[in-house]
């Protein structure tokens, strides 16, 4: 029975779905909650308006009933041309307010029981379109209920155009409706609960696998060019031969550090192994990354200014690599979008309850439309550095990911040139 349901309901989702799977352009989350809605509610706008069609005297009630049904049913056929959920959600939510508004007003305004379905939109709103839809319906339907009040309280004399086999009917579908709407919401929310146990367990697996790729298939490689590498250190080079063996070295035994972090890592999370604490030298790890970027910096002629406060002489942290990790993304991106001859500032200074991390540029800063979202992975969009530079789009995601590891926070400011003076400063905090 599940099965099949579920069966047939896919089959309706990828036939309204089809053209945003194809693009890409909107999250399936918003589709599928707006479709089980519809689907949900469908049944009970058909039933009051062939109640009104039935059992009223004024043909208005029918009329408005089918036609708002109509377009309730229909509206996630618009997905097919547009991602714009918002407006479409919008125009599903209307149709209900029209629909029980009317059937209300001619049932006894005020005094009517069916607005009480007017509490349900918010709900739903909020369902498919987030807090924004949940306010704005919220706001909507109270002003529509205060709207009969008013009107009642003036002495508005509210038509009763319905039979008394249409109210008994009506009051039916008000409890059955509810029973209905509540069952097929936490079926709706079991179903899902099941599938991402499943996806949450095949994603885990995908994990471990990518573990095991990462402490045997890559460190293996690593480690014999390390060796490589060492061997030619020992061996007569030019000085500018040595320092670019040198430079390889290091960057090969970090990633190798790397791989071996993530290890750890992951046998920390499964309770294999516990986590250690020690003492990373801020100085010495500031130098190694500037090492590190020294060519990219020089390429553009970029000048690192960098301080430590003389209260920081030291950071306690169990994840040494993945401070290293935070503060070479945020340092790599700078450079990225940074232009000949300018500068990059980091300081590092002790506040109360700990150490804040100021990483400043005076690049092209972060567009408008990429603020609100830059650390979601889902939304990340890579953009093209000063010099061409491509990235992936998934560095601060990352870095993000890791603060919050490290229970940090990270704010940043942004300005590009038409805002005044370009730059972007990213603000980190540790407690200690």
């Amino acid at each position: 029975m599940k099965n099949s349901v579920l069966t047939n309901y896919l089959k309706i989702y990828r036939f309204i779905a089809s053209n945003r799977l194809a693009k890409k352009d909107l999250p399936e989350r918003y589709m599928h909650a707006h479709l089980v809605s519809v689907l949900s509610t469908g049944l009970l706008m058909w039933a009051y308006a062939f109640v009104a069609c039935e059992t009223m005297t004024s043909p208005i009630p029918g009329i408005v009933g089918i036609a708002a049904s109509t377009v309730h049913l229909l509206s996630p056929l618009l997905y097919r041309r547009s991602n714009n959920y918002f407006l479409f959600s919008n125009i599903f939510i209307a149709t209900g307010l029209i629909h029980q508004s009317t059937f209300a007003f001619y049932t006894g305004g005020f005094d009517s029981n069916i607005l009480i379905w007017l509490g349900i939109l918010p709900m739903i709103s909020g369902v498919i379109a987030g807090r924004k839809g949940a306010l704005l319906w919220a706001f909507i339907t109270a002003s529509t209920v205060l709207g009969f009040l008013m009107l009642k309280l003036s002495g508005f004399h509210f038509p009763f155009a319905i039979s008394e086999s249409g109210q008994v009917v009506s009051q039916g579908l008000i409890l059955f409706g509810w029973i209905f709407l509540s069952t097929v919401i936490i079926w709706v929310h079991v179903l899902l609960v099941e599938q991402n146990s499943t996806k949450l367990e095949d994603s885990r697996q995908r994990t471990q696998n990518l573990i095991n790729v990462l402490s045997h298939d890559i460190s293996t490689p690593l480690t014999v060019i390390s060796v490589k590498l060492n061997h030619l250190i020992k061996t007569p080079l030019s000085e500018l031969q040595l320092n670019s063996v040198a430079r390889a070295y290091k960057a090969t035994e970090r990633v190798i550090q790397i791989t071996e972090s993530i290890k750890e890592l992951r046998l920390t999370e499964l309770g294999k192994k516990e986590i250690t604490y020690g003492e990373i030298d801020l100085r010495e790890m500031i130098l190694e990354l500037k090492e590190i970027f020294a060519d990219r910096l020089d390429q553009k002629n970029i000048r690192f200014n960098w301080s430590v406060s003389s209260e920081v002489y030291s950071f306690i942290s169990s994840r040494s690599l993945i401070l290293n990790q935070i503060l070479g993304n945020l340092l790599s991106n700078a450079i990225k979008f940074s232009t000949a001859g300018s500068e990059i500032r980091l300081r590092i200074s002790k506040l109360d309850h700990g150490i804040q991390f100021l990483l400043e540029d005076s690049g092209l800063g972060i567009p408008k439309d990429m603020r609100e979202n830059i650390f979601e992975a889902n939304l990340s969009r890579s953009c093209i550095g000063t010099n061409g530079e491509v990235g992936t789009g998934f560095g601060l995601p990352i870095v993000k990911g890791c603060v919050d590891r490290l229970n940090g926070k990270i704010t940043f400011e942004t300005k590009t040139s038409h805002e005044g003076p370009p730059g972007t400063r990213f603000k980190l905090f540790f407690p200690t």
